[in-house]
């Protein structure tokens, strides 16, 4: 009997939620990307959800399965839940299947503030097509380093994280690290949000 009454609270539980649409930021268009459920708008309220770039551009490219967007939702209206970007990430497999014996990988961390004060952290990665030297890893770290604070500088964070996502920030380092090795791959691979600017945050 008490199994029976568990059953059916569960079912009444499910029945009080309902589902609401959740809609990627302007500047990935408001597509939808997803539901979720609930039985509180409140409860909704700081989900993040993951979704990839192809599920929010419609792009078939291999890559775009690989690229990795976490949206958090920052406020609720009848049944839509509107998010803002919280990070991206490349795939572990997609990293594994770009990192080969006899490779150099090059990595680079940097905090940046974007031209309408935006925090982020910025990872970078470079293959170089063989063994290098150390000098020449320092080279190629300076100018990741070079490109992504000055693109920091010149762009407000949408615009930075549309050039991350779709290549441009990685292609511009490649082009520079060429002069100094011939790279096999140049990404952005992770972003994450530190912190947001006080009026947009309150």
């Amino acid at each position: 009997m008490a199994a029976k009454r568990r059953v059916t609270a569960t079912r009444d539980k499910w029945k009080l939620k309902q589902w609401y649409i959740i809609y990627a930021p302007d500047f990935f268009g408001n597509v939808e990307v997803g539901l979720t459920p609930a039985d509180d708008p409140e409860k909704v309220l700081n989900r993040v959800i993951e979704v990839t770039l192809r599920d929010v551009t419609g792009e078939f490219s291999p890559k775009a399965g690989y690229i990795k967007l976490y949206f958090q939702v920052y406020d609720v209206k009848g049944q839509n839940a509107y998010t803002k970007f919280k990070g991206m990430k490349l795939a572990r497999h997609y990293i594994r299947s770009i990192v080969r014996r006899r490779t150099t990988r090059i990595d680079g961390i940097f905090n940046i503030t974007t031209k309408d004060g935006y925090k982020l952290r910025v990872m970078a990665m470079a293959i170089a097509m063989r063994r290098i030297q150390t000098s020449q890893e320092r080279a190629i770290r300076k100018i990741m380093q070079d490109i992504i604070y000055k693109k920091a500088a010149e762009l407000n964070f949408k615009d930075f994280v549309l050039e991350a996502v779709n290549g441009k920030i990685a292609a511009e380092i490649a082009k520079e690290a060429k002069k100094i090795y011939p790279l096999k791959n140049s990404e952005i691979r992770k972003i994450k949000v530190l912190e947001e600017p006080e009026e947009v945050a309150a």
